[in-house]
């Protein structure tokens, strides 16, 4: 193999590869042989096809596959011998390939950049906490209540509980429908201003059989760029009143005013729930380990999310810029997105994608540093696990994980044993706070 290596400024190897002609031949003429026993031709027996016909009819596509099949092996002896790690996809280019001449090709790719670990043992993260109370357990139960809540239609005045169903439409100041608004039935339930900002102030104290014009504003994201038509608004006007947040006029019929009745909570309706609890106690505990365990979970998933992003920080390193848009490029790809929807994408995640990939090398560095490996008897393990959490035999759990793929399954529980080794080793500082303030703590800030 006669190799000649170029590496660019910016970390971009390419291998200019000959094999000589007497490591292919035999190789070639074997690829004819191998069609020739597999064609049907008529005329000619199974394998009596002439040779020489084969060469002429199907040569150039027979020794184009095979010369990428002897070209790649060739790559993995060149990566080794060169001590190449590739970053991301290499870009085979078959140059020359025949019976009687050398095979010549190169490939190219983006090295892997180097990684050198820094801090990676006592990592430093704070971890949110919550402390569940009596309240927090009250104020689920009384979700809960109200889902249980019987529906009664009333004739008075809707009260600042009441549920209506309504006709809307969207008219322009006088009350003329707006063309291109068509009139919806809703179910509203009073209290959270579902039809927008401050339209509950307006509707409690309506009877059934009402028709009213009320105003509000659009809550935020709710803004329609749909061409909108009436006497006195123009479209225009009508999306310049929408977009600067100005109010929007509202004709509702209110069809039905109904009114929950809830449930005692008393061990009658604990029973009600589920026959094998003895009393409201009973369902109180239940509601805490659910609590307990969404907040643990969450702490979890928190927990892997900073050891992660503290890591990357600790060990910074330049990721190529072909890595990473072959990396958006790929998951574009698989997702069918075009046009605009390409473009944001690709503009959107790119940091993402450069951590994704940089904790993908930190994880496999941290592996071999601290010999964290998984083989077969790690999967068979995983997998007797699995069938038995599940109820399932090993066999039909051992073909659900043969879906997935193996080394899917090999490096999911790599990057699960380095993130415990991680998380083992840091100095994790746990903060206390109210379930109120921890639900808020999980939401993604703008």
């Amino acid at each position: 193999m006669n190799l000649v290596k170029q590496i660019s400024s910016e970390g971009e190897a390419t291998l200019h590869i000959e094999i000589p002609v007497e490591e292919t031949a035999g190789q070639f003429t074997d690829a004819l042989k191998k069609f020739r026993d597999e064609v049907k031709l008529p005329g000619f027996r199974p394998g009596k096809v002439p040779l020489e016909l084969i060469r002429k009819r199907w040569g150039r596509e027979i020794f184009s596959e095979k010369a990428d099949e002897i070209a790649r092996k060739y790559v993995v002896k060149a990566l080794e011998q060169e001590k190449l790690k590739p970053g991301s996809r290499i870009d085979l280019n078959l140059i020359e390939y025949a019976e009687d001449k050398p095979l010549k090709f190169s490939v190219t790719f983006p090295l892997a950049p180097e990684v050198k670990l820094s801090l990676y043992k006592g990592l430093k993260v704070t971890l949110n906490d919550a402390e569940i109370s009596n309240d927090d357990i009250d104020r689920e139960l009384e979700g809960f209540r109200r889902k249980h809540a019987i529906m009664r239609s009333i004739d008075d005045l809707a009260p600042a509980e009441a549920h209506l169903t309504v006709k809307v439409q969207e008219v322009d100041p006088s009350g003329l429908p707006l063309i291109g608004r068509k009139v919806e039935e809703k179910t509203v339930e009073l209290g959270f201003d579902q039809l927008g900002i401050g339209s509950d102030e307006q509707l409690i104290g309506v009877r059934a059989g009402e028709k009213l014009l009320i105003r509000i504003r659009p809550a935020p994201g709710d803004i329609s760029h749909t061409p909108l038509q009436s006497a006195i608004v123009t479209p225009n006007q009508a999306l310049d009143r929408r977009a600067s947040n100005d109010l929007i006029h509202l004709a509702v019929e209110v069809l039905k005013v109904e009114i929950p009745q809830l449930p005692e909570l008393n061990d009658e309706f604990a029973l009600s729930v589920d026959p094998n609890l003895k009393s409201i106690d009973n369902l109180r505990e239940i509601f805490k380990f659910r609590l307990m365990s969404y907040v643990e979970s969450v702490k979890r998933r928190q927990l892997e999310k900073s050891i992660i992003h503290h890591l990357i920080e600790e060990n910074p390193f330049y990721v190529p810029e072909k890595i990473v848009s072959e990396t958006l490029n790929e998951v574009a790809d698989g997702a069918n997105y075009e046009g605009d929807e390409r473009r944001k994408f690709l503009d959107n995640y790119r940091k993402e994608a450069e951590d994704d990939y940089r904790w993908v090398r930190l994880r496999d560095e941290i592996a071999s540093q601290e010999n964290i490996s998984i083989n077969n008897d790690h999967i068979n393990g995983e997998i007797e696990r699995y069938a038995a959490q599940h109820g399932k035999t090993v066999e039909t759990a051992s073909r659900e994980f043969e879906k997935e793929g193996l080394e899917n399954i090999r490096t999911r529980m790599l990057e699960h044993e380095v993130i415990e080794f991680l998380v083992s080793n840091a100095v994790i500082e746990k903060r206390s706070m109210s379930l109120t303030e921890f639900f808020k703590s999980t939401m993604p800030s703008d």
